[in-house]
């Protein structure tokens, strides 16, 4: 918003420090193609065809049911066929930057919201290319003949192929050669030299100089340079991204403003309303639950960069007058200005209509196990969660809010049901007011915090562990009642000290007592906040400073065969044995003359840093050393 105010203030309508309206919209057009091309550089065809039927049922639902919705209103107001058609599809696109800003910021672009508002979002991008070719036709420039549409869309797909079948394989050859010079002067030339080669083709053939950025972009994403070329390519994005809007608010005539402030507010109220309605039941026709439909409805009611784009080819081509042009300038950048709200109501709103809906997991049959495992997400995390579960013998159900997966899975025979795991129904359905733990690998950091706060309320006694993405989440987590709380961040940090350390040839063991050390620590930094000052218990009863480890008596471990008075698992590693557990049995509290028996499970406890060794005793890799 900020630059879109420096626009209208240094604009014609402002100071008048630039007055060269045709300037203006040349800087316009290009902010949106250098953007367009960071967004492009960010999506590959690979995730295209991974998300292909949200892609496409969910981006055409949005767009033919706003667009629709939009046309009928405006031919029943009086307006022209054309005009009708223009706006609804001007008001059918939302801002790609606006809602992809947001979700990067709270990391939620793989929560089930995040892949709903990116398959929407680019399959709008692509709508643009087909709607550009047959603009003439809307303006009279060409007969509209029976034939006419189909025809222009046939010669805008052949186009479009053409491009790719010449690029797809001439994109990855070029930087491969500018690669092997191991220049970044001569990558970055190569890249932005792909980019406007890309965008001059475009334009000859009649397509828009944006989609040819995109789709430059996306033959690079497509290669193995991608994360260089984006490395040198994204900072940049926040200075392409501030041209552009800077240039749009230039554009604005406050006086027009000034002047028709109702029509302009009733436009910019039905584009949100009527943007946020069917962008909802969109996500809803996809099977998504109440918290994600809603975030994404709200998230979708703006207007965005393209439809600028169609504005004001619309106008230089006559379709829209100059009111009609200003009116829909205003309208749609008081939307934008309001949408950064509206993301960050839609949070609030969603959580309390969640809580006050019945999900659809509540309905389904109740999970007749117990003393089991949930598993909430059922990404690439959950999926090897599942997998060592069944491997270990350890029952279990997984709760998913992607109905795609969960039908694929049911097929499969996975335990799997379909739900918003923040819903206390969905929760009881799978059985977690019984079950021993609950481990929750989803992406989106306010649906953990309030799965917690719901799981904790269903099973008081339930093992909640969490993956969240930061170390700075985890005592908010922790307060809402996790038990374990994992940061990647955190856990990222000591692995690489492991493999720098083992660089140095640091011997093993001692590597692996640093690494508990280092956790120990790192996470007790979150823990003594909850602590009371003078003891080593926390808030629930724990002893966050000792730990409890279960090690299996390998055939070729030393231990195997001897006592436990002769272990020496006291002595060497202050390590106490609660219990054995073999075949016949558990033996509890066990004495010193106890023997240990190659396949024996041995419960101990001791410090972090105590137990940090033991390990390679049972498994008998310490003699291998």
């Amino acid at each position: 918003m900020g630059y879109l105010f420096a626009g209208l203030l240094i604009g014609p309508s402002g100071l008048r420090l630039v007055t060269d309206t045709e300037m203006i919209g040349r800087y316009a057009e290009l902010g949106v193609i250098l953007l367009l091309f960071t967004i492009g550089l960010e999506i590959s065809f690979r995730e295209l065809l991974t998300a292909r039927r949200m892609l496409v049922l969910g981006g055409a639902l949005q767009l033919l049911l706003t667009g629709g919705a939009v046309v009928a209103a405006a031919l029943l107001l009086g307006l022209a066929p054309p005009v009708a058609v223009v706006f609804g599809m001007m008001i059918a696109i939302s801002s790609t930057t606006i809602v992809m800003s947001a979700l990067g910021e709270r990391g939620e672009t793989g929560s089930p919201h995040g892949r709903f508002l990116l398959s929407v979002l680019i399959f709008q991008d692509l709508a643009v290319v087909p709607f550009m070719l047959l603009l003439p036709l809307l303006a009279g420039e060409a007969p509209l003949a029976l034939g006419g549409v189909p025809l222009k869309l046939l010669q805008g797909g052949v186009v479009l192929a053409a491009i790719l079948i010449s690029l797809r394989w001439g994109v990855p050859a070029l930087l491969y050669q500018a690669a092997r010079v191991r220049s970044s002067e001569v990558f970055l030339f190569s890249v932005v030299g792909i980019c406007v080669l890309t965008v001059y083709v475009a334009g000859m053939l009649g397509l828009s100089f944006a989609f040819g950025a995109f789709l430059a972009g996306l033959l690079i994403a497509d290669s193995e340079f991608r994360h260089e070329a984006l490395t040198l390519v994204l900072p940049f994005r926040d200075i392409f991204a501030g041209l552009f809007f800077v240039s749009i608010g230039m554009l604005l005539e406050i006086d027009y403003l000034l002047a028709n402030p109702l029509l302009v507010g009733g436009l910019t109220l039905g584009i949100i309303v009527v943007k946020a309605l069917f962008g909802m039941l969109s996500a809803r026709a996809l099977g998504l639950s109440v918290r994600p439909v809603v975030i994404g409805g709200l998230s979708l009611a703006h207007v965005g960069e393209f439809s600028f784009v169609i504005a004001t080819a619309a106008s230089s081509l006559g379709v829209l007058s100059a009111g009609a042009y200003q009116l829909f300038l205003n309208a749609a950048v008081l939307s934008m200005a309001a949408a950064p709200f509206l993301i960050q109501l839609s949070r609030a709103i969603g959580d309390r209509l969640a809580a006050a809906v019945p999900q659809r997991g509540g309905e389904q049959e109740p999970s007749p196990l117990a003393d089991h495992l949930v598993i909430i997400g059922y990404g690439l995390s959950g999926r090897k969660i599942a997998r060592i579960a069944r491997e270990s013998g350890i029952a279990y159900t997984v709760i998913e809010a992607n109905p795609e997966t969960v039908r694929h899975e049911l097929a499969a025979g996975e335990p799997i049901l379909f739900g918003d795991a923040a819903h206390p129904g969905v929760l009881r359905s799978a059985g977690a007011d019984r079950a021993r733990a609950l481990v929750c690998v989803i992406s989106d950091p306010g649906a953990v915090e309030r799965i917690v706060r719901a799981a904790r309320a269903v099973n008081p006694e339930l093992f909640i562990a969490v993956r969240v993405r930061y170390a700075g989440e985890v005592e908010k987590l922790r307060e809402s009642g996790a038990d374990e709380v994992i940061a990647e961040e955190f856990e990222a940090l000591i692995e690489l000290v492991a493999r720098v350390l083992s660089v140095y040839m640091v011997p093993f063991n001692e590597i692996e007592g640093y690494v508990d050390r280092v956790r120990a620590d790192g996470y007790a930094m979150f823990r003594s906040l909850r602590a009371p000052a003078g003891t080593g218990v926390d808030a629930k009863g724990r002893l966050y400073d000792l730990d409890i480890r279960t090690y299996r008596v390998a055939s070729a471990s030393p231990l195997a065969g001897l006592r436990l008075e002769e272990s020496g698992l006291r002595d060497r590693y202050g390590a106490t044995v609660l219990a054995v557990r073999r075949e016949g049995g558990t033996i509890t509290n066990p004495p010193g003359d106890q023997a240990l028996l190659p396949g024996d499970v041995v419960v101990l406890i001791g410090s972090p840093s105590g137990l940090s060794g033991v390990g390679a005793r049972f498994s008998g890799a310490e003699e291998k050393k």
